[in-house]
């Protein structure tokens, strides 16, 4: 009898090893979906962890009576799930997150007997960084890709002879003539800006002219966009329009030049402060001997007194 006792027990040590050997445990990474229903395989005596990328505030299960789930605030990402029965069994769980998603599963068991791989571990990742490939995770080859190079942007010309400009420590002041002075050969005093032309680019008829700009004055002043124009020192007109500028003592005609752009680091000036700046102009393709190319520099103030800095017809090379 005691033989007997003895062999029974044997065989069902042996036939739960065989069981726990048939075992096939598998691992899987899924993305995180609310339209979708996974299905979830289980065995019974074995856990199946479930991780979730966020805090899980609710679990569901359809058969409690069949499946065995708990969740604790010790490990608000984790959920375990296993089934409460040997024989077959189906149901259904249902997974709330902190965000508001929800997950929802569908438990299958085959029972003891069963041959289905089993669902150890269920990791479930945000649906951007499985579906769509994180530049993070480049490979060596994607990142010498010259697709995947970023191209910096050109800085503008404009801008380039602005920073130039600024970085000068002690700008060529100018004492430049003033504008509607009668004559223009003269030194002007009195003046409520001290002018500095920088450096001259050009590409075809286009121009680039850096300059900086100095308040003389002892009070705050206020200093405009600037100006660009030709004009023709000592030329006089013919009928009514010479005895017009004879009687008002104007020698200077003058033709505004259109300004595509400027820069200004500074608007606002206290006494004895530099702004520094940069104009973009469409220069005329040809001039008369006598006529000049000027920069107009004038403060909201004093916009009759402005300052007139000669600038280069003809741009030095670069």
């Amino acid at each position: 009898m005691r033989f007997v006792f003895v062999w029974l027990l044997c065989a069902v040590l042996a036939s739960g090893q065989t069981d726990s050997k048939e075992v096939q445990p598998a691992v899987s990474v899924l993305p995180l979906s609310d339209s979708t229903v996974t299905d979830i395989h289980l065995r019974p005596l074995f856990t199946t962890t479930i991780r979730l990328p966020e805090a899980v505030t609710s679990v569901a299960v359809g058969a409690p009576t069949l499946f065995e789930v708990e969740h604790s605030d010790q490990e608000p990402r984790l959920v375990f799930v296993k089934p409460s029965t040997r024989e077959t069994s189906t149901s259904n769980l249902v997974i709330a997150l902190q965000s508001g998603h929800e997950i929802s599963m569908r438990l299958i068991s085959d029972g003891a007997e069963g041959k289905t791989p089993v669902d150890f571990v269920i990791n479930y990742q945000p649906a951007q960084s499985f579906l769509i490939g994180s530049s993070d995770a480049m490979t060596k080859g994607e990142e010498d890709s010259p697709a995947r190079k970023v191209v910096p942007k050109p800085i503008l010309v404009i801008d380039q002879a602005l920073k130039g400009q600024a970085n000068i420590a002690t700008p060529e002041w100018q004492d430049a003539r003033t504008k509607n002075t009668r004559n223009p050969d003269a030194k002007a005093s009195g003046k409520p800006l001290l002018g500095a032309l920088g450096d001259v680019r050009s590409q075809g008829d286009e121009m680039w002219v850096a300059y900086s700009v100095l308040n003389t004055t002892n009070h705050w002043i206020e200093v405009l966009p600037p100006q660009v124009e030709i004009n023709s020192p000592n030329q006089g007109t013919t009928g009514k329009k010479a005895n017009k500028d004879k009687r008002n003592g104007r020698q200077i005609l003058a033709e505004e030049v259109a300004v595509t752009d400027y820069r200004l680091n500074a608007i606002r000036l206290a006494p004895g402060e530099r702004a520094d700046g940069a104009v973009q102009f469409s220069r005329p393709g040809f001039k008369q001997s006598k006529d000049r190319l000027m920069l107009e520099l004038a403060t909201a103030s004093e916009v009759d007194n402005a300052l007139l800095l000669p600038i280069p017809f003809v741009a030095p090379a670069n």
